[in-house]
C-alpha cells in the first residue's frame, strides 16, 4: 500500500464536497470526510461512541454476558470496526453494505434488544462523531457535512429496520439526550465492558501513556453523569490541562498539514491492520465466535429441511 507523506493542507477537499449534494451524494461526502479530512478523529469518535453506549445497563448487560470485551477485547473491537467498515465504506445502499447489514441483523437477532437501545447506539455512531469533530477536530463540520454524515448513518438505521429514526441529526441528538437523562446509571456491567474497551485502546499506546487513556476518555465524553455511570475516573486538574493542551496542539498541526491529499486513509496499512486478523477475515464470519457457530448451525439446519 502507498505510504502517505505530510504536506500543506489546502481547501481542495472542501471544494470537492461543495460540488456534492449532501443528501443524494451523502456517501461521497462521507467518504471524503473519512478518507481525506478527519480520518483519525472519526475512528476515535466511533470508539468513544461505543464507550458511551456502555452507560446503559440494558446494553452493557448483554455485552457483559458474552464476556467478549473482558476476555477477547481486541477481537471484539476489530470485529466492530470491520463490520462498520464493510457497511460504510461501500455505502449502506450498496450490495456489499446490505449484505453486512443483514449479517449484523442476524447477530442482533439472537438477542431481545429494545428499539430505543438501537436508536441510542445509532446516535453514538452518528451524532457523537459530529459533536466530537465540532469540539476537537482541526475545524468544525460545516452544515452540509453534518447533514451528509448523518444521512449515511440514517440509511444504516433504516436498512437495519430500526423504527422511528429521526430525519435529522438534531432530532436524534434530542432523543439521545432524553434517553441518557432517564437511562444512564451505574451498574457493574457498565464498568466491566468499559474497562475492557479502555484496555484495548491503552494497549495500542506506548506504556508511559497508557495511564492517560481513562482520564482522556472521561474528558472526551464530556458528560460527568456518563463518566459516573461507567465507573470511570475523571481527569485531575493537571491531567485536564495536559490533555486539552495536547488536543489543541494536535488540532493546530492538522490545520496546517495533512498526510491524505494523495493517499486516502483507507488505502494505508494503518487503517487495514486489524491485530485479530493479520491474514484478513471472512466477512460473514465477523462477530463473536459462539454466535457465528450458532448462525452457521442454523443455516445448515435450515438447508437440510
Amino acid at each position: 500500500m502507498a505510504r502517505p507523506d505530510l504536506e500543506r493542507r489546502d481547501d481542495r477537499w472542501e471544494r470537492c464536497i461543495d460540488g456534492l449534494d449532501p443528501i443524494a451524494g451523502a456517501h461521497a461526502v462521507f467518504a471524503v470526510l473519512f478518507d481525506r479530512v478527519f480520518p483519525h478523529d472519526i475512528i476515535l469518535a466511533t470508539e468513544l461512541g461505543q464507550l458511551r453506549t456502555f452507560a446503559f445497563p440494558s446494553i452493557s448487560g448483554l455485552l457483559h454476558a458474552t464476556g467478549e470485551y473482558e476476555r477477547r477485547g481486541q477481537k471484539r473491537v476489530d470485529d466492530t470496526r470491520a463490520i462498520l467498515t464493510e457497511i460504510v465504506e461501500p455505502g449502506p445502499q450498496s450490495r456489499r453494505g446490505q449484505e453486512m447489514i443483514a449479517h449484523l441483523n442476524r447477530l442482533h437477532g439472537q438477542y431481545r434488544i429494545a428499539n430505543d437501545d438501537f436508536l441510542v447506539t445509532l446516535a453514538a455512531l452518528s451524532v457523537g462523531p459530529i459533536e466530537h469533530l465540532d469540539a476537537f477536530g482541526h475545524r468544525p463540520l460545516r452544515p452540509r457535512e453534518r447533514a451528509a454524515f448523518y444521512e449515511v448513518w440514517r440509511q444504516v438505521g433504516e436498512r437495519m429496520g430500526i423504527a422511528d429514526v429521526p430525519a435529522t441529526w438534531e432530532g436524534l441528538r434530542a432523543f439521545r439526550n432524553a434517553y441518557e437523562a432517564r437511562s444512564a446509571r451505574y451498574h457493574p456491567s457498565n464498568e466491566a465492558v468499559a474497562r475492557g474497551l479502555i484496555a484495548v485502546l491503552a494497549e495500542a499506546l506506548p506504556r508511559p501513556l497508557r495511564g492517560l487513556v481513562e482520564p482522556t476518555c472521561s474528558l472526551l465524553l464530556g458528560a460527568p453523569h456518563l463518566v459516573a455511570a461507567l465507573g470511570l475516573r475523571p481527569p485531575t486538574a493537571s491531567e485536564r490541562r495536559t490533555i486539552r493542551a495536547a488536543l489543541a496542539a494536535r488540532a493546530a498541526l492538522e490545520r496546517r498539514v495533512t498526510a491524505y491529499n494523495h493517499v486516502g486513509f483507507s488505502r494505508t496499512a494503518a487503517f487495514r491492520a486489524l491485530p485479530s486478523y493479520p491474514n484478513g477475515y471472512e466477512r460473514m464470519h465477523l462477530g463473536p465466535r459462539k454466535l457465528i457457530e450458532r448462525l452457521l448451525w442454523q443455516a445448515e439446519t435450515a438447508a437440510q429441511r
